[in-house]
């Protein structure tokens, strides 16, 4: 009886551990898939990381280059200060006034004299409005007037050395068809008016690129000196 008993609890422990054996078994691919599952996530963010960095560097490198692009645009525009750039023709050309003083040499009387007088800027072009004021003699014939052919192909401002640098087409040289003490004049006018209103005292003349040289084939000019203070104003006759 002993031996039965001892045979059936024999038997009931056997079936309990195989029943556990199995119950483990089935416990542990579970893990194993959980923590596939975690790495693969983990993965996921990684890459995902990965893209967002990338797009990161992209958005930079682009913000970057659009920078050094407005750098360069505005450094060209500071360069190129007054010139005379031709509108494009499908765009509204932006004119407006602006309060100047012209300065004129007097033949007759052997006298410079100024002209204050409101002249038309178009697209902000300054020196181009000075030069085309200047063509028109205030109706007195005695004033020595710049020649309709004549026009400012660029201008530039040097800061550091107080020089306002203007360059003239090569029509320039029929405004100076003059004797040489007339045409000595004649340049001190156009230089009072642009370094006058440019606030500057010291303005250079270049045609075609060069120097100004007085009809007389003396040596070039660095620059003249502005000169103001010996002219009158001019108050138009009748």
């Amino acid at each position: 009886m002993k031996k039965l008993i001892v045979a059936m609890m024999t038997c009931f422990f056997m079936v309990f551990s195989l029943f556990g054996c199995q119950s483990a078994n089935e416990k542990d691919p579970n893990k194993e898939t959980k923590t596939e599952v975690v790495s693969n996530d983990s993965s996921v963010n990684e890459d995902q990381n990965d893209q967002v960095d990338k797009t990161d560097q992209t958005d930079s490198s682009s913000k970057q280059q659009t920078t050094d692009t407005d750098s360069n645009t505005n450094t060209n525009q500071d360069a190129s200060d007054a010139s005379d750039s031709d509108s494009d023709s499908g765009s509204k050309q932006n004119t407006q006034k602006k309060a100047s003083r012209l300065y004129y040499y007097d033949v007759e009387k052997d006298q410079m004299f100024y002209v204050d007088k409101n002249v038309e800027l178009v697209d902000g072009a300054y020196i181009n409005a000075l030069t085309n004021a200047l063509k028109n003699n205030q109706n007195n014939e005695d004033f020595i007037a710049v020649n309709d052919k004549t026009f400012v192909t660029s201008a530039k401002l040097d800061e550091e050395n107080g020089i306002l640098n203007v360059y003239f087409n090569e029509s320039f040289d029929l405004s100076t068809d003059l004797d040489s003490a007339t045409e000595a004049k004649f340049i001190e006018a156009l230089v009072n008016t642009y370094g006058y209103n440019y606030n500057v005292e010291k303005v250079a003349l270049y045609i075609n690129n060069e120097l100004y040289e007085d009809s007389s084939g003396g040596k070039p000019t660095e620059y003249f000196k502005v000169s103001v203070d010996d002219a009158t104003e001019y108050v138009k006759k009748g």
